[in-house]
């Protein structure tokens, strides 16, 4: 089982509920593709370090997933990448995984 960490910002200039349709979209292509995600947070709107595409801040969040798919990684940074909404994500494979399922 190999653990995974994604961070991605997304646009500042989203709705809440555009927020919301975003970030399930990607939980679900994760599920759909034998992932499963073990810990999720919002960390809210931040302003970046430096802009990117005229943007100052964006809408950060973080997903802890674990998968036997191999192919899961890149199935789900090209699916980051074509989305306009998103304008930075960092998906990163753990060697020990953190803090897995706080019941495990």
């Amino acid at each position: 089982m190999r653990h995974y960490e994604l961070v991605f910002v997304l646009k500042p200039t989203l709705s809440e509920e555009e927020i919301k349709t975003r970030v399930q979209a990607i939980k679900d292509l994760i599920q759909q593709n034998q992932g499963e995600i073990y810990n999720e947070e919002n960390w809210g709107r931040r302003n970046l370090a430096y802009p990117i595409n005229k943007f100052n801040s964006g809408y950060y969040f973080l997903i802890n997933y674990k998968t036997e798919n191999y192919k899961l990684p890149a199935i789900l940074e090209y699916n980051l990448r074509i989305n306009e909404d998103i304008i930075r994500f960092l998906n990163m494979k753990l060697k020990t995984p953190k803090a897995v399922a706080k019941g495990e």
